[in-house]
């Protein structure tokens, strides 16, 4: 291919680029003429870094989805060394984004590993943290384990620049969310492992709440169990609502672990998570435990009282049941 690469719909979109350029107020005569033009790889690299320095926010948004379109069937060679090469974090993510769409469209995951590298190797923090997003949203998971795990989120969360840690957990989170819809194992087993590795009880704790834990196997939900005991309670709140998640196989010891960690915290927060875990992994069949709980920490009480009233409502969709609760607290 080298700079032979052309597609009729990347002519298009720069026939429609310039005659946005054209002012507004021009009259017809003083209209400028639209050329066909000529489009390879290298003039999609230009204009993706100068339309990410100065234009459009829409316009930034067309040129980085038109990118990941073309990538789908371009020969990946200038996009790897693109890859490579490029030191503006910004187009780095793009290309990133647009190789990382490539290798799920070709199924082909070896061409991702120009990217790992950077993102665990590069000297600049706001590199490694672009490459780092430039897989967000796909199957990334799944690609690093077949590269042989050479790089992975448990490695990577381990870095010493804030921004990277922020890149993975945010990677985690969308995947969960956006690929699988929070119904795979290994994405949330790895999500469980990687705030392990983390040294940022935040970042930890971010993953453990906002990672779907449906699918989790009984070594995780010991893992998060473990938790329970962190010397930090932002750690120990989150690892309770983890719990409350888990799956219906799981619920018994996780409810008992729950019950033990109210009745032993000092920590109105983590106290409250525990009560918001015990209502989820039980629904109305929760009530005798909660009441149970009364009297323990008499501040939350009144709590109990709200997970009460909401669970004998019925409710079996726990989203609904959580809206209920907040609003009898309001």
């Amino acid at each position: 291919m080298a700079h032979g690469y052309r597609t009729s719909t990347w002519r298009v979109a720069l026939l429609a680029a310039a005659a946005w350029l054209l002012p507004a107020t021009a009259g017809a005569q003083d209209a400028v003429p639209i050329q066909r033009v000529t489009c390879s790889f290298s003039n999609m690299l230009d204009e993706l870094r100068a339309g990410l320095k100065t234009g459009s926010p829409a316009y930034r948004k067309y040129l980085l989805q038109h990118i990941k379109e073309a990538a789908r069937s371009m020969p990946p060679g200038e996009l790897i060394a693109a890859v490579e090469q490029e030191r503006d974090p910004a187009v780095l993510e793009a290309l990133g984004a647009a190789l990382a769409t490539h290798a799920g469209f070709t199924d082909d995951t070896t061409v991702l590993q120009p990217l790992l590298k950077r993102a665990e190797q590069d000297a600049d923090p706001a590199a490694r943290a672009a490459a780092v997003r430039g897989l967000r949203g796909t199957g990334s998971v799944e690609a690093m384990a077949k590269n042989g795990n050479a790089v992975t989120y448990e490695r990577l969360i381990r870095d010493p620049s804030p921004e990277v840690r922020e890149a993975v957990v945010g990677n985690l989170v969308q995947e969960d969310a956006t690929v699988y819809a929070g119904h795979d194992r290994t994405l949330s087993e790895t999500a469980v492992n990687t705030a392990l590795a983390s040294t940022d009880p935040e970042m930890a704790a971010k993953l453990l709440r906002e990672v779907s834990m449906e699918q989790v196997g009984s070594e995780t939900v010991r893992k998060i169990t473990g938790q329970l005991k962190s010397e930090n309670p932002t750690l120990r709140a989150a690892s309770a609502s983890a719990l409350g998640g888990v799956p219906g196989s799981e619920s018994a010891g996780a409810t008992s672990s729950l019950v033990e960690l109210y009745r032993n915290e000092k920590d109105p927060a983590v106290r409250k998570a525990a009560l918001q875990g015990i209502a989820r992994l039980g629904l109305s069949s929760a009530l005798p435990t909660l009441s149970s709980l009364r009297g323990v920490a008499p501040a939350l009480d009144p709590e109990i009282a709200a997970w009460e009233t909401a669970l004998e409502r019925g409710l079996q969709e726990w989203t609904l049941v959580l809206r209920e609760k907040e609003r009898i607290r309001k």
